[in-house]
C-alpha cells in the first residue's frame, strides 16, 4: 500500500471512529452538526447546479428542477436543524420501512409459489420489520442512528488497523 493510501485511510479511520463515538455519546449534538453540514452542502450544490446551467445547457430543465430543490432542501435544514434531526431519521426509517414491507411481500408471493419455508420466513420477518419501521419511525430512527454509530466505529477500527497493519 502506497504511503499516501495509508494516510488516507488512516485520517478516513479516525474521522469514522471520532463520528461514531460522538453518535454513540452526544447523539443529540452529533446529528445537529450532521444536519447543519448536510443542509449547507445541499444549499451549495443547488447554487453549483443552478450555476452549471450557463455553462452546459443540456438537461437545463432538470438542472433548473435539481437545483432548486436542492436550495429549497438546504434551506429547510438550515433554518431547523433541531427539527431536521428529527425529522430526517424517521423519514428515513419510513422510506426503509416501505422497502421492507415490499420485499417481504414480494418474497412471501415467491414463497407461496414454491421457494420454499425460508423464504416465507424472510418474507414475514422483512413484512414484520418494514411495518415496524414504517409506524413507529420515530424508534426506528433512533435505532438507525445507533447501527450507523456502530458501523462507524467498526469502519474506523478496521480502517486505522489496515493503515498501521498493511504495509
Amino acid at each position: 500500500m502506497e504511503k499516501t493510501d495509508r494516510y488516507t485511510l488512516l485520517f478516513g479511520g479516525i474521522i469514522s471512529l471520532i463520528f461514531g463515538i460522538l453518535l454513540f455519546t452526544r447523539p443529540g449534538a452529533s446529528l445537529s452538526l450532521v444536519m447543519l453540514l448536510v443542509g449547507l452542502s445541499w444549499f451549495i450544490w443547488g447554487i453549483v447546479v443552478l450555476l452549471g446551467i450557463f455553462i452546459d445547457k443540456t438537461a437545463w430543465g432538470w438542472k433548473l428542477f435539481g437545483g432548486a430543490i436542492g436550495i429549497a432542501a438546504g434551506l429547510l435544514v438550515l433554518q431547523n436543524p433541531l427539527a431536521s434531526t428529527v425529522a430526517v431519521p424517521a423519514v428515513l426509517a419510513i422510506i426503509l420501512g416501505i422497502f421492507g414491507v415490499l420485499i417481504g411481500i414480494s418474497a412471501l408471493i415467491a414463497a407461496f409459489q414454491g421457494e420454499g419455508w425460508s423464504t416465507g420466513i424472510f418474507g414475514a420477518v422483512s413484512l414484520v420489520i418494514g411495518l415496524l419501521m414504517m409506524f413507529n419511525s420515530i424508534f426506528a430512527g433512533q435505532a438507525l442512528i445507533i447501527v450507523t454509530a456502530v458501523l462507524l466505529v467498526i469502519q474506523g477500527g478496521i480502517g486505522v488497523i489496515m493503515a498501521i497493519f498493511n504495509r
